[in-house]
């Protein structure tokens, strides 16, 4: 979910209301709530707008000044998402204001949002004839006023997302007195409160009062043909079994609302469809952790696990605003997701996939992974995760994210094909899998080949012309061009032999109705005529499905099969047993084991 009203943070008694909107608007003088107003001047009273690209899109500001002061900053349209947004919407414009700076720090996971707040009230500072540059040395009163110390617990769950939430709630009602939940964001939620909000399973009461009837064997085929076989038998197994319990207890327990259950990732009808998608389970979710007396510490980030002596865990070591203390806990359960916004942790577990961006959740940075492989936990399927194809130029060159770097439709014009420097395509553009590396696999390879952190996709502008303007590169950028194939592979510093061969085998291949070379038929083919087009695309990784290894108990193991005593895992930190459309199933099922199983060990 979106959120679609403006966020505005007035000054309370020192501001005067009733100003007037736009430029030329003059009200009267107010004092500067830091206690240090500019001089006199300092702004052109009135009304200012800027706006910068956040994390979805644009974020547009209106900023209130008066001669020596910044008395509102109102965020009047942005397309963030909530469960990730909400605090830097709500924290930077009533910081700025407090403080008259725009030295104000970015708010944890949500530092695109924040930066883009940021350089659109500076652009509307500057119009109003502030000094930006001044403004970014104000120094910022900070708002941790107290010392964390050292605290002690029966369990603690690190990780607030799906799994994390889960595992909480469930130590608390298989006994466990004391369960602190740490969450190194502003907000809980995780992946979880961002996704779509579908659950496969089978068996549910939901199910079963529609009819639908499935086996255990549909679903196993469906998810580990879906998966190419990639996942633990053992795990995704009870993954599946569980599925349906998970179903109920969500509704139940947890109070969500599922409005239907849809066919999807495969034949089968097994998609539980939450009320409101991932935004929808917050409140929820919210509700039960705060009734179940979970304790919950937000922008507190777990470093390092405590040991015993004799190998058990001992509890955390943790971090909040500047303040170190550790927690002393009879047992731990890491919940910290996977590592889609860390590539250079990718490329250190699997160096085929270097030069991946991150475009996942914020807080995915494999944390939990790296902890608990410090204190001896073995890591598996490191190698698999889910990449999208994006505009290499606008991650590598402007920040980019998931949404400014879409390639828009690039990849399914009819004409598309791929190449590398030396202009010769390597895959067959339209093949399933892009979101696995079925495809991004050769795309990987090919990069690496040429030393580029790209290939090329091209295309032609008569086939960019026929989408009637959806087909086209975000941020104003322009696609490379030529009107002959010599000029193009020139611009794009390919081999032009290579891609003039290229070039006339696919167009004969068009001709033929058979592409020789990677068997595209009927409407995947159609013919290339100049002027040609082409984008830089690199695989993005958005999810992982590798992490801590684990048993069929939750517990961490090592590479020797033994598990370390007082650790658990669950979610995407050890996804050896999701895929699409499970994902969620395997965080809430996991969750619970982990969390059930932690509160009996500290009994």
């Amino acid at each position: 979910m979106n959120l679609k009203k403006g966020i505005s943070l007035l000054l309370g008694s020192a501001l005067l209301v009733g100003m007037l909107a736009g430029c030329n608007s003059q009200p009267q003088s107010s004092e500067n709530p830091s206690g240090n107003p500019a001089p006199a001047g300092a702004y052109t009273a009135g009304t200012y707008t800027g706006t910068a690209d956040g994390n979805n899109g644009p974020v547009t500001v209106e900023v209130t000044v008066s001669d020596s002061a910044i008395t509102s900053v109102v965020v009047t349209e942005q397309s963030e998402t909530e469960s990730i947004a909400a605090p830097a919407l709500e924290r930077i414009p009533k910081a700025i204001v407090d403080n008259q700076s725009l030295g104000v720090d970015t708010v944890s996971g949500a530092t695109n949002t924040s930066n883009a707040i940021l350089t659109a009230v500076a652009a509307a500072i500057t119009e109003a004839g502030g000094d930006v540059e001044a403004l970014k040395q104000v120094p910022v009163q900070s708002d941790e006023t107290e010392t964390t110390g050292d605290m002690t617990a029966d369990v603690v769950v690190i990780g607030a997302g799906g799994a994390g939430l889960c595992a909480a709630i469930e130590a608390k009602d298989q006994g466990a007195g004391t369960v602190i939940l740490l969450e190194k964001m502003a907000s809980i939620g995780g992946t979880t409160f961002t996704s779509q909000g579908v659950i496969g399973a089978y068996g549910s009461d939901l199910q079963k009062e529609m009819g639908i009837e499935l086996t255990f064997d549909e679903m196993y085929d469906n998810l580990m043909s879906n998966a190419s076989y990639h996942l633990d038998p053992v795990l995704t197994t009870i993954t599946l079994e569980k599925s349906g319990e998970t179903i109920n207890w969500l509704a139940d327990r947890v109070g969500l609302n599922f409005t239907d259950v849809k066919v999807g990732y495969g034949p089968l009808q097994m998609m539980h469809q939450v009320d409101g998608a991932g935004a929808g389970m917050a409140e929820p979710f919210s509700k039960t952790l705060d009734d179940a007396g979970v304790e919950l510490m937000l922008e507190t980030k777990a470093t390092e696990l405590v040991m015993n002596a004799d190998g058990s865990v001992g509890g955390v070591k943790a971090e909040k605003g500047g303040s170190e203390f550790t927690i002393t806990a009879k047992s731990v359960v890491i919940c910290t997701g996977g590592y889609a916004y860390n590539p250079e942790l990718t490329a250190r577990f699997t160096p085929e996939l270097a030069g991946t961006f991150g475009i996942g959740f914020p807080g995915s940075t494999g944390d939990g992974i790296i902890m608990a492989s410090n204190v001896g936990a073995a890591t598996t399927h490191t190698d698999d995760m889910m990449c999208v194809l994006k505009d290499y130029t606008i991650m590598a060159e402007h920040n980019g994210t998931s949404a400014t770097a879409n390639n828009n439709g690039f990849m399914a014009l009819p004409n598309v094909i791929m190449v590398g420097a030396e202009g010769k395509r390597f895959v067959n553009e339209k093949d399933q899998g892009y979101m696995t590396q079925k495809l991004n696999s050769p795309v990987f390879d090919q990069m690496h080949k040429d030393g580029l952190g790209y290939v090329w996709a091209i295309s032609d502008q008569a086939a960019i012309d026929a989408t009637n303007g959806k087909t086209k590169r975000n941020l104003d950028l322009e696609y490379v061009t030529g009107n002959t194939i010599e000029e193009f592979a020139a611009n794009l510093g390919v081999d032009a032999a290579g891609l003039e061969e290229t070039i006339n085998n696919f167009n004969a291949y068009v001709d033929a109705g058979y592409d020789q070379e990677f068997r595209r038929t009927g409407d995947e083919l159609a013919k290339l005529t100049a002027p040609y087009v082409a984008i830089p695309l690199v695989p993005c990784e958005i999810i992982t499905y590798g992490g801590i290894a684990r048993n069929e108990n939750a517990e961490v193991i090592r590479a020797d099969g033994t598990s370390i005593p007082g650790l658990y895992v669950a979610g995407e930190a050890s996804a050896n047993s999701a895929y699409m459309g499970f994902t969620l199933a395997n965080c809430f099922a996991w969750g619970r084991i982990a969390g059930a199983n932690a509160a009996a060990y500290a009994q």
